[in-house]
């Protein structure tokens, strides 16, 4: 697999892109606790017959953020299809890169084949009710870094019901060290986010009923509870969308399960995300909003 790397201009900021392989486009938007690597797997599977582009947002992995700058991460999603000849995409998102693809499918609705989120999140909406998650909001106010660390991995990698043990350790320690290395950044997003970043009003979530765009909703079942109600309330917003519950899996399921997600993503990108495919819906018989359950494999 050949890969190109680039630095694409936005607002002032230089994001880092990677790309790779040829047909439909699928542009991976990574979640806010980690970088680009977490999507290592699937650019390497769905460069054989895609082309693929994954890009570290501002203030992440080894792109920048200009403090005092005021953007908006579609409109940097924007710039980064644009710089790379992209017209129309399927977009692969994680937490915050769900927000991202939500806001750019808005604007730009005819740019977009198709929406598959993993563990879904919007700007403002943070777990709250665990001690996992509470310890996070209260390191993160004061920016202690090695508690943002532990309390981040202990509330979305381990998830409210599991032990560290009980995760992957070759998982656990991946996720640590994009955290660590996202968290010890200067600058970086969660320094500079509550006041350079802008987002639409009103949000997309007063607006999912615009959205006419195939969405799958994956995510794990030992996520935290609020992520799991926002995924359901994506899925029952958005005319064509499915719920998709991966077993034994947390905020990050694609890393947990990746065999088990990467076949859902196939699966969902062979029935929407051809030339056209947008416009006739669901397309495979499939209910809207309907929901099931996948074991990893």
């Amino acid at each position: 697999m050949t890969v190109t790397t680039s630095s694409v201009e936005a607002d002032g900021a230089r994001l880092h892109v990677e790309a790779a392989g040829h047909g439909e486009a699928v542009t991976m938007l990574h979640g806010f606790l980690v970088d680009s690597r977490q999507w290592d797997h699937e650019f390497a599977a769905l460069a054989h017959d895609h082309r693929v582009l994954r890009y570290d947002a501002r203030g992440f992995g080894q792109s920048g953020i200009v403090p005092g700058r005021a953007y908006a991460h579609h409109e940097d999603l924007a710039a980064v299809l644009d710089a790379c000849g992209v017209e129309r995409t399927a977009l692969l998102a994680c937490s915050g890169g769900a927000a991202t693809a939500l806001d750019f499918t808005l604007a730009y609705p005819e740019r977009v084949s198709a929406l598959i989120f993993v563990g879904a999140g919007y700007w403002g909406r943070f777990a709250d009710r665990t001690p996992a998650a509470r310890a996070f909001l209260q390191a993160l106010g004061t920016y202690d870094v090695p508690g943002m660390i532990d309390s981040s991995l202990r509330a979305f990698t381990d998830g409210p019901l599991r032990a560290s043990a009980d995760v992957d350790p070759g998982v656990r320690r991946r996720t640590e060290a994009m955290t660590a290395l996202q968290f010890r950044l200067e600058p970086n997003y969660w320094r500079h986010a509550a006041q350079d970043q802008r987002t639409p009003q009103p949000s997309a979530l007063d607006r999912l009923d615009e959205l006419a765009v195939p969405a799958l909703l994956m995510v794990g079942g030992e996520d935290q509870p609020e992520v799991q109600e926002l995924s359901a309330r994506l899925a029952d917003g958005i005319r064509h969308a499915q719920l998709l519950v991966v077993q034994g899996a947390g905020h990050h399921a694609n890393m947990e399960a990746p065999e088990a997600v990467l076949a859902e993503i196939r699966r969902w990108l062979a029935r929407h995300a051809t030339r056209g495919a947008a416009a006739v819906g669901m397309g495979n018989g499939s209910a809207p909003h309907a929901s099931r359950w996948v074991a990893p494999t």
